[in-house]
């Protein structure tokens, strides 16, 4: 499929992380053995290779660190790829080119502002080692999702579908904030896991299916969620 049509990519847990080899041979430039594993990290060893084969099958724009982190325009879009199985702290060089091209974005060309990313920032599945790990990504890069008015937050990981309440921010809907939605769908077993009630939830679902992006110039943005037999799901609006 990926000979036929274009794919940008996100790097993801089972495509990178590793506890052993990668001095030397991660292409991503980390210069230790077993890539990043904080204390707080569900970062267990994927068998991710340091990321070599999929940075070997897969050519991204030159606009950062490769396939890892990456941005691009697309008509009246800005689209800024970050890798989540990095370091995101503010001392790190990924946090520091995010903010940089964050910063660098013209909102007269590109009014729509959309980051992706493997692991959410977001989600209502109760999974105690998945939640730690997310909350101290959220703590790291929210506040430049609020401050650069993010328009839509892209993720996968947790194996279902997922939006968030409108203008979230800081576990508030409705608080200025991005608007958040996981599509783990993509044919991956669905995880029958305990679910947070209320909070920020807006929708969770599972079932196979995929995510339609359009884009009415400066106007509006259109997300579905179309399932395998084309059902609309789930849709939204955000009008600027």
């Amino acid at each position: 499929f990926t000979a036929r049509a274009p794919f940008m990519i996100s790097i993801g847990n089972h495509d990178y992380v590793h506890e052993t080899g990668g001095i030397g041979k991660d292409p991503s430039g980390t210069g230790t053995a077993g890539g990043y594993h904080p204390s707080w990290g569900n970062f267990h060893d994927e068998g991710g290779e340091c990321g070599v084969p999929v940075d070997r099958r897969f050519t991204m724009p030159s606009s950062g660190n490769g396939i890892f982190w990456y941005s691009y325009n697309y008509a009246s879009t800005h689209v800024i790829v970050i890798s989540s199985e990095h370091n995101l702290s503010s001392s790190s060089p990924q946090y520091k080119w995010l903010l940089d091209d964050l910063g660098s974005v013209d909102r007269s060309k590109t009014p729509w502002l959309i980051v992706e990313s493997h692991r959410p920032l977001y989600e209502s599945e109760l999974i105690p080692a998945e939640l730690q790990t997310i909350e101290h990504i959220r703590k790291n890069i929210e506040s430049l999702m609020y401050a650069f008015s993010v328009d839509l937050f892209l993720s996968g990981h947790y194996h279902a579908y997922f939006r968030s309440c409108a203008g979230l921010y800081n576990g508030k809907c409705n608080n200025g904030g991005t608007q958040y939605v996981t599509i783990g769908t993509g044919g991956a077993n669905q995880y029958p896991e305990a679910v947070i009630v209320g909070g920020y939830t807006k929708i969770l679902t599972r079932g196979f299916g995929y995510g339609l992006v359009t884009v009415n110039g400066r106007k509006s943005l259109t997300w579905d969620f179309i399932d395998i037999h084309g059902d609309k799901v789930d849709t939204f609006v955000i009008e600027k």
